[in-house]
């Protein structure tokens, strides 16, 4: 029987280079004996910057969950926000489940309170997780207003490695948006790392979103278990 503590195979689907040590490092500590496949192509994000999500992103990111599954993952992780509604696309097609990695984080965002700021680095970011965190209340039955932020020109500082220069813009942001809001999100798991030092100096709640999905991960390996005895 399969749970979160027996062997699983994890398929992490990468747009990028950036979340793949972060994650893998998760997923290791959390799942000690899960095996890990990485996909990455680090051309979709830019694509996605560039081009949107259109119909040739989302097949492409179809292809690359069934490889996922083809070299025997269990359950699937998408790494990226800004492609997280080709998901919606594949999981019928796709015989194994597929986790948004910001999926956990909306449902926890819509129950913190109904003024929620979205902070992203990423344009193509925003507009996905707020879909995403609207349809999460509207299956829970809330009412929410939706603040997106962008930290203009974050992510290309991050890739520059001017990481003192993200951290700074990022955290006078969150300062800003905290006096009004019943709570924050990080539409891009890659500032995740800032969560413990600027919620610290904030009274509400500050969301990221990879460790709620090894969270949700370990409930999907729960399921696998049952579906298995």
């Amino acid at each position: 029987m399969k749970d979160s503590t027996a062997p699983v195979t994890l398929g992490i689907v990468h747009t990028s280079f950036a979340l793949v040590e972060l994650l893998n490092n998760l997923v290791k500590k959390d799942f000690p004996n899960w095996k890990i496949v990485n996909v990455v192509d680090d051309t979709l994000l830019s694509y996605a910057r560039e081009q949107g999500v259109d119909d040739r992103l989302r097949q492409r990111m179809r292809n690359y969950f069934q490889s996922a599954a083809d070299a025997g993952a269990d359950l699937i992780l998408n790494a990226c926000s800004s492609v997280g509604e080709t998901v919606d696309v594949a999981r019928p097609t796709i015989g194994v489940p597929i986790l948004k990695i910001d999926e956990a984080m909306a449902e926890q965002a819509v129950r913190a309170g109904r003024r929620i700021a979205v902070a992203a680095t990423v344009a193509t970011t925003l507009g996905p997780t707020c879909r995403l965190l609207q349809a999460k209340a509207d299956e829970a039955g809330r009412e929410v207003t939706l603040t997106p932020h962008l930290c203009e020109g974050g992510f290309d500082l991050l890739l520059a490695g001017k990481t003192a220069e993200h951290d700074a813009l990022v955290g006078e942001a969150v300062q800003a948006l905290a006096r009004d809001h019943d709570a924050i999100v990080f539409a891009q798991a890659s500032m995740s790392r800032l969560v413990p030092t600027l919620a610290a100096q904030i009274s509400v709640p500050l969301l990221a979103s990879p460790q709620l999905a090894m969270e949700r991960l370990a409930q999907l390996a729960k399921n696998l278990g049952s579906a298995s005895k």
